[in-house]
């Protein structure tokens, strides 16, 4: 799967969303508390995500939330078509 973050120590954070976030490499304590959505459900493969960004720190990670119902659905199809 292909993500806009780099994650880079030596860079200053960046959020250019949707084209490219620049995060630190690791979480800090800030993160957990402050942590908020950047732009919208987005699909890859089989599955949803969303960007989230520490408003502090900059550390952000890709936060997947469920299978795509396209990919759902695919499963179904394929399970009905073995049960015939």
């Amino acid at each position: 799967m292909a993500s806009i973050v780099e994650y880079n120590g030596r860079k200053q954070t960046a959020n250019d969303y949707p084209d490219r976030i620049v995060s630190p490499p690791n979480p800090s304590g800030c993160c957990f508390a402050n942590m908020k959505q950047v732009g919208g459900v987005e699909e890859d493969g089989n599955w949803l995500y969303i960007y989230k960004r520490c408003g502090i720190c900059g550390y952000t990670v890709r936060h997947f939330l469920m299978m795509s119902p396209r990919a759902v659905r695919r499963m179904r199809d394929e399970i009905m078509k073995s049960m015939n």
